[in-house]
């Protein structure tokens, strides 16, 4: 059948040899290799370390309740000899590849130190002249302080998933501590400090005892910084929380603009995709508590309805 949504492929970094060979490049479609604005080929997503979920975010300090153990860095495999060498060496090696191949990285990094080295590795491509449009960390869940300017100076996007907040606040302290915490889905220092935030769902990488990936409960945490029974009181870190206003920007120009496509999505504007999300309420007007009870009631795309509650 047709799609009724659009779909931006994100292979793994690995593959840009690969796509090289096969002439594949960013906005182009799998297969007949046009562009496409409903099924097209997009960045390269690279891992630099492992999960909080799992203690595998990779830190400067070792996990509050597991000494020892800083985390741990993850590999990515490659037939190529030339890329058998150390991980940030290997990462750069496969992030020129990409380039090469016409397309950018964009790179999971969770833990304080997982940031710090994609931001430092990001930092030399740039002294080399190379232009970090488009260029992401992925997750950026833990920040040290002096790392919330560098995203901006560096042209560099944070793809966040605010969800994550209203799951692992209930443990996050634990695991590494007030004061990391602090820093931990700081969305209003990054948004201070100049970042482009990029908001997504993720996927539930642990046995999450639940996981939403509907909108409302990534705006509503963001929002609240709550649990979805509204706790704590005040919220997680109060300070962090952003707007009803920065989650939308987030979620449409922002990505727009994080994909390349911000001349023809991302808002509403004449020559630009039909592709629009109407709610049941005014998501700016309503108190944020009552997010979480709105309903979505149409989906248009392409200018045509996709869905509409009945």
């Amino acid at each position: 059948g047709e799609l009724t949504c659009r779909v931006w492929l994100r292979p793994d970094l690995s593959l840009g040899a690969r796509l090289k060979e096969q002439g594949l490049t960013m906005g182009l479609h799998p297969k007949t290799k046009q562009k496409d604005s409903w099924l097209r080929y997009g960045a390269l997503k690279g891992y630099i370390d492992g999960i909080m979920g799992t203690h595998g975010a990779l830190f400067f300090e070792p996990y509050n309740d597991q000494p020892g153990n800083y985390g741990h860095w993850r590999h990515h495999t490659s037939d190529d000899p030339e890329l058998k060498v150390g991980n940030m060496e290997k990462m750069y090696r496969l992030i020129k590849t990409g380039l090469e191949a016409g397309s950018v990285p964009n790179v999971h990094a969770i833990g304080d130190r997982g940031v710090a080295e994609m931001l430092d590795l990001y930092e030399r491509l740039k002294s080399e002249g190379v232009d970090l449009t488009g260029f992401r960390v992925i997750h950026a869940q833990v920040i040290r302080p002096q790392d919330f300017p560098r995203f901006k100076a560096l042209n560099v996007i944070a793809e966040v998933n605010p969800y994550h907040i209203s799951d692992d606040m209930r443990w996050m302290e634990e695991r590494i501590g007030y004061e990391r915490c602090r820093g931990a889905y700081a969305f209003r220092s990054l948004l201070e400090n100049g970042a482009i935030l990029s908001f997504g769902s993720d996927w539930p990488g642990t046995s999450a005892a639940e996981y939403h990936m509907h909108p409302k409960y990534l705006i509503y945490a963001a929002v609240t910084r709550k649990t979805l029974t509204g706790q704590p009181e005040g919220g997680w870190f109060p300070e962090q929380r952003i707007s009803v206003e920065d989650c939308l920007k987030a979620y449409t120009i922002n990505n727009a603009y994080a994909a390349f496509e911000a001349d023809i999505r991302g808002s509403l504007k004449k020559g630009k995709l039909a592709d629009i999300t109407v709610f049941d309420r005014n998501l700016m007007t309503i108190p944020p508590e009552e997010i979480l009870k709105t309903e979505v009631v149409m989906t248009i795309v392409d200018g045509k309805v996709v869905f509409e509650k009945r």
